[in-house]
């Protein structure tokens, strides 16, 4: 059996190899995708830096010649323009805020009151809000000099106010780690690995099933000596080492997403247990999907109804995979390690915040070998029947 299956893997390993559509769609998006996420990050932040450093286009109405109108005139972190129409401005984003200083402000300035100030901005555009905030930063440094005038005035010290210092440390800088650099890996590494684990078998898989009944080049095989369980499990084995590939195909994009951008992952170490479980997370549900697809292909008459039945498998993917990327890897629920692919990735979440709980890993490595065994069973009576086969 080891013999034949071992040429048939060998004949469908090159035949996947020589497909250019294959080799694109498993291997080369794969490496690409997180490369152009970096730099599309980076770029993306790059311009809302260069944005935050500029000063912030306002508009004052009221009281234009106040002191607190001055003081706004004359900060660096304020740009105050004219318009004949603020408001058409604001919707323009020829200015980012509106600031109304009414006499009722001034006058609760004067009295040592609490002022009321409106600013009107724009809540849908992103460039009105990191405005509002910076504009905010001014309001409030202008309210603690009022503060410490107000403090001076009656003889008090301004650390009266200070009840207490908070002085905030997270454990995972003393670690060596970057938070939110970990906070990334775990949001996006379990989900492309989950994505990629089961979308990278789909192209192989519809070749060596549909596509050999499209070409009619799957009876010829049938009529050999060859049994059909040695000819199933080439075919499959193939199209898993194709998954697996297309897994590490992501990883590679992922170490040169790093070069490119390199404070998207900055300072981020994986032990090497964390790897071997996340690896053999991945390789359990590349294991799976690789018979589910494979059976489906061989179901389908043609290459283009393959096709219609195997992309529905990327939305099945997406729905576990974005449910779960938000998933604090710390607190991960009990029955999410019973549910399929929830498990896989929350198990590859719980191990990168080096959590190796025995239950949790056995458990979901249990699930694991129960669905590849299903999947397998159900593409080797698919395969067997001659109804599936030849439904063309």
């Amino acid at each position: 059996m080891f013999k034949y299956m071992n040429i048939v893997l060998k004949k469908e390993i090159i035949d996947i190899m020589r497909d250019k559509k294959t080799l694109i769609t498993s291997f080369l998006i794969p490496i690409l995708i997180f490369p152009i996420m970096a730099f599309a990050m980076g770029a993306s932040v790059s311009e809302v830096m260069k944005d935050t450093e500029k000063p912030v286009p306002i508009y004052i109405q009221g009281e234009v010649e106040s002191g607190f109108g001055e003081y706004l005139r004359n900060s660096q972190d304020t740009n105050v323009v004219e318009s004949k129409n603020p408001e058409k401005s604001l919707e323009k984003l020829d200015i980012y805020a509106i600031v109304t200083v009414t006499p009722e402000f001034l006058s609760q300035l004067q009295n040592k009151e609490t002022a009321s100030l409106e600013i009107l901005y724009d809540e849908s555009s992103q460039k009105s809000i990191s405005g509002l905030s910076k504009l905010n930063k001014v309001i409030n440094d202008y309210s603690q000099k009022e503060l410490l005038n107000r403090l001076s005035e009656l003889g008090l010290e301004p650390s009266i106010l200070e009840v207490v210092n908070i002085e905030s440390k997270s454990v995972t800088e003393e670690d060596g780690q970057n938070g939110l650099s970990m906070m990334l890996v775990s949001m996006l590494v379990p989900m492309m690995l989950a994505i990629w684990a089961s979308t990278g078998c789909i192209a192989p898989a519809t070749d060596l099933g549909a596509g050999e009944k499209e070409r009619q080049t799957l009876e010829p095989l049938l009529t050999t000596n060859v049994s059909r369980t040695s000819l199933l499990f080439g075919k499959y084995f193939a199209v898993v080492i194709s998954g697996i590939l297309a897994t590490f195909a992501s990883l590679i994009g992922m170490g040169l997403a790093t070069r490119i951008n390199p404070s998207l992952f900055a300072t981020v170490s994986i032990s090497p247990s964390t790897i071997l479980i996340i690896a053999l997370a991945a390789i359990g549900l590349t294991l799976t999907f690789a018979a589910i697809e494979l059976a489906i292909s061989f179901y389908a008459r043609n290459f283009k109804e393959a096709q219609t039945y195997l992309t529905p498998i990327t939305f099945i993917v997406l729905i576990p995979a974005y449910f779960t990327m938000y998933l604090d890897g710390k607190v991960v629920p009990s029955l999410y390690f019973h549910i399929p692919i929830i498990n896989t990735i929350s198990i590859m979440k719980e191990t990168l915040v080096s959590i190796y709980n025995p239950m949790h890993i056995g458990t979901v490595f249990i699930w694991t070998l129960i669905y590849i065994a299903l999947s397998i069973a159900f593409v080797l009576s698919l395969f067997k029947n001659e109804n599936v086969i030849f439904r063309n």
